[in-house]
């Protein structure tokens, strides 16, 4: 092993002076600065997408991101010796996020907000686009929900995890089917909020570095309606602390200090909140999984979202009373 990644090594313009390892990736300490090196995830289009935007976004001033870095030959892809393609990557010593520590949330949150405005302003520069997506993709979701429960309902002998998910069915789907439907009666897309996303931004997409945050995992950016980022992000936040209102109240309020709120999006995020996503992402994982066997851990996530779910409701009454929302309760 170590042989073969020397040859991917060697086709770049550093010196390596230590290896480690990282989540799913190989950390290199090099003459140049750290670097990661981990296999192509996706095509060499793609690929060509992520450099150009890191570098449009660099320039914008927003700097401590895992910029892709071209070999000697200046290609974005290097093959080890079995043809297999691997991408070199800008990287940062420090610490990740801690999902538990209020500071470091807001300290993260802060950082999203400055990247969503760096985001709209390259947006802006590129020229305006039409967007007219559903935020989240909610209506692709509801569909998805339903051929999933058709197809489970379909089979003849349901495993527990099938008898569990279809008992839980009826009352998630109603909540995404309200949930569809309040977008579909009180949402008005506000051009501010159209730019750059980062697409999976939570605790593992950031370190703490020495005097700096910087920012990694940039798989899924895409241009789109950037507060479904704050959404993500509390939403992985209140699952990781209980459900904790107060830490809600700190991640909304230190975004607001950078990109300021106003009613209109607190209702969004009402209503991004009220689908039953981890819902969803289960059935999802079950679509994608072996039917003859279902791990158990996929039972215990359905198990904890149902168990979940007052809490959840707990901090959307919670944004209801606090904004006054009424309107999308009655």
């Amino acid at each position: 092993m170590a042989e073969k990644m020397g040859e991917v090594y060697e086709a770049y313009d550093m010196e390596v002076q230590g290896i480690g390892r990282g989540r799913g990736a190989i950390i290199l300490m090099t003459d140049k600065g750290i670097r990661q090196v981990a296999a192509l995830n996706g095509t060499d289009e793609r690929l060509l997408q992520e450099k150009q935007f890191k570098d449009s976004i660099y320039e914008k001033g927003f700097c401590y991101i895992d910029r892709v870095v071209p070999n000697s030959d200046e290609e974005l892809v290097t093959c080890d010796r079995y043809g297999n393609p691997f991408v070199c990557r800008e990287y940062f010593q420090g610490r990740e996020c801690s999902a538990s520590n209020i500071r470091d949330l807001e300290k993260a949150v802060i950082n999203l907000a400055q990247f969503h405005k760096a985001g709209r302003e390259l947006y802006e520069d590129e020229g305006s686009r039409e967007y007219d997506k559903m935020p989240g993709n909610l209506d692709r979701k509801l569909r998805e929900l339903r051929r999933i429960r058709n197809f489970v309902s379909r089979r003849n002998k349901k495993n527990d995890f099938e008898i569990q998910y279809i008992r839980a069915f009826d009352y998630f789907y109603r909540q995404a089917d309200r949930c569809l439907k309040l977008f579909e009666e009180n949402f008005k897309c506000n051009e501010k909020w159209i730019g750059y996303c980062h697409g999976s931004y939570n605790y593992h997409s950031v370190m703490f570095c020495d005097g700096y945050i910087a920012t990694t995992n940039f798989d899924r950016f895409h241009v789109g309606y950037q507060l479904v980022d704050l959404y993500q992000f509390m939403r992985k936040a209140m699952e990781k602390n209980r459900y904790d209102i107060e830490m809600a109240w700190d991640i909304l309020s230190a975004y607001s200090q950078i990109r300021h709120l106003d009613k209109e999006d607190y209702e969004f995020i009402y209503l991004m909140y009220s689908f039953p996503e981890k819902f969803w992402k289960i059935s999802n994982r079950y679509m994608n999984s072996r039917k003859s066997y279902i791990s158990p851990v996929l039972m215990e996530k359905l198990q904890k979202v149902i168990e979940d779910d007052q809490e959840k409701l707990k901090i959307l009454s919670e944004i209801n009373d606090t904004y006054g929302l009424h309107k999308l309760t009655n």
